[in-house]
């Protein structure tokens, strides 16, 4: 049987995490990511008050069954101290997996992980993963320029194995613009295209059977949203300004 999606799950988070409002964990996430992005000459924390812990949103969203591999997908640095989130959940996600985070390639970063699980599965490794997708709606720093922040705190999990609905190649294309998405697209007729907020001004040029327009206030997770609605075919498709990163990944095409 094909590698692929099996299920996807998504889910917003209206609560604060439980440790925004403790004093001893705000004076520890001021060091942390002062620390990192101070060598950025970015502004010093602004404080978490609302924010929320991508650990405790994984959680949530962690399987009933086993996986082999855990991939965390993020942009904004996560109110708990510390790089690689995932790692934290390896012991308590069925499987016990080898678990790592993506968090340097903005839109793109779950795109990244999705090649990275592909290709471990094409190799014989790691067959049943799990692809987690967050953001949070609470900026932890001052980026010294305008950014988008997301309208809420949303996660979503990807499941991935065995399935009927093939994932193919997912493509990260460097150094793009944003309008090549028509081209990329071109050959994709009998689908669902889900498209990123930058690449919304496109939507008539997309021949597909259906177009689907990401959630505007969720940047990163508002794509990967629709898999647990959509059904059929489908193609995800986002563009990040700042890194020029053309992202596309189709499942079930």
């Amino acid at each position: 049987m094909p590698w692929g999606l099996r299920r996807a799950e998504s889910r917003r988070f209206p609560e604060p995490a439980r440790g925004a409002a403790d004093p001893a964990h705000a004076a520890l996430l001021a060091t942390y990511l002062g620390d990192m992005v101070g060598a950025y000459g970015l502004g010093a924390p602004t404080g978490m008050a609302g924010g929320q812990s991508y650990g405790e949103m994984a959680a949530v969203l962690l399987p009933d069954e086993p996986v082999d591999a855990l991939v965390l997908a993020y942009d904004i640095p996560d109110i708990t101290p510390g790089r690689a989130t995932a790692t934290y959940l390896s012991h308590v996600c069925p499987g016990r997996p080898m678990a790592f985070a993506v968090s340097d390639q903005g839109r793109a970063g779950a795109h990244t992980a999705l090649r990275l699980l592909h290709d471990y599965a094409r190799c014989g490794l790691y067959e049943r993963s799990l692809l987690i997708v967050v953001e949070q709606s609470v900026l932890p720093y001052d980026p010294a320029v305008p950014v988008e922040v997301p309208a809420a705190h949303c996660g979503v999990a990807v499941l991935l194995g065995p399935s009927a609905v093939e994932v193919s190649a997912p493509r990260v294309i460097a150094g793009a613009e944003a309008a090549e998405v028509v081209d990329r697209l071109g050959d994709v007729t009998a689908a669902t295209v889900v498209l990123g907020t930058h690449l919304r001004a496109f939507e008539a040029d997309i021949k597909a059977d259906r177009v689907v327009l990401a959630d505007p206030g969720q940047p990163m997770t508002g794509v990967w949203e629709a898999l647990a609605t959509v059904d059929g075919p489908v193609v995800v498709a986002d563009y990040d300004r700042a890194l020029r990163y053309l992202s596309i990944s189709a499942f079930g095409c």
